[in-house]
Parts: C-alpha cells; structure tokens; sequence
C-alpha cells in the first residue's frame, strides 16, 4: 500500500531552532556587539536564549550558515600612549598623500 507511506525529510532535527538562528544573526550584525570565541557564541545561546548546543554545532551553523566572523579587537600593548598612536596617523597619512 503506497498511499499510507509517509516521506521524511533527510537530516535530523535541528538542535538550534530557526528562531534562535535568527536572534544570533541579528546580534552578530550589531557592530559593538561581537563575540571572541564560539565558546561565548555558545555560553550565549543558553544564558539568554536557553537553547543548549555543542561546540561544533554552534560553530558551524556560526560559520557556515550565518556566514559570519567573530569580531575581535586587535591587542594593543600596556605601554602604548595614545597621543603617540593619533600622531602618527596623522603623520603617516601625510606621508602616503605624496
């Protein structure tokens, strides 16, 4: 009897749903709201949202479906002035413009 079969689609259940897909997509575009590491990506997840997941899983659904990039500060050293860091910008855009 062909007429009771039911098809499946292929593929497990997703362990993050599409609404919390949506809600860290939204996040990762705010400019000053980046993650350091997928670990953050994944404490997130169930701090605020409650969805728990595995590191892979929140990595690659962060990478691979979302397209996205951590955004980290460069590291600046202790003893860097910040008067000496502005004037040599403006030195170094000077010099370029010739």
């Amino acid at each position: 009897m062909r007429c009771c079969y039911l098809k499946r689609s292929p593929g497990g259940v997703r362990v993050i749903p599409q609404w919390a897909e949506g809600a860290l997509a939204k996040r990762l575009e705010e400019p000053h709201q980046g993650f350091e590491s997928y670990k953050a990506v994944q404490q997130w997840l169930a701090q605020t949202l409650g969805v728990e997941a595995e590191y892979h899983t929140v990595y690659q659904m962060t990478h691979n479906r979302l397209k996205a990039k951590l955004k980290v500060p460069r590291p600046q050293h202790k003893k860097q002035k910040p008067q000496q860091r502005e004037s040599f910008k403006k030195n170094l855009q000077t010099t370029w413009s010739c």
